[in-house]
């Protein structure tokens, strides 16, 4: 199942995480995803935070 992070105010794909191995380092965390990004979206530049328990979505197929 894939992990797929969203900016909350445009919905932008800011990182897609499909399957184990991906990567060497794994699953980044919000916080690590936002250093990495340098803490704005890539699209609209709106500022990124931790995600509250509202904005956490789960779709199961």
């Amino acid at each position: 199942m894939p992990v797929i992070y969203r900016c909350s105010h445009c919905g932008n794909i800011l990182y897609s995480f499909e399957k184990v191995g991906q990567d060497f380092y794994g699953l980044p965390t919000p916080s690590e995803l936002s250093i990495k990004l340098g803490g704005k979206c890539s699209k609209c530049g709106n500022s990124l935070g931790k995600p509250k328990f509202d904005n956490i979505k789960v779709f199961i197929k």
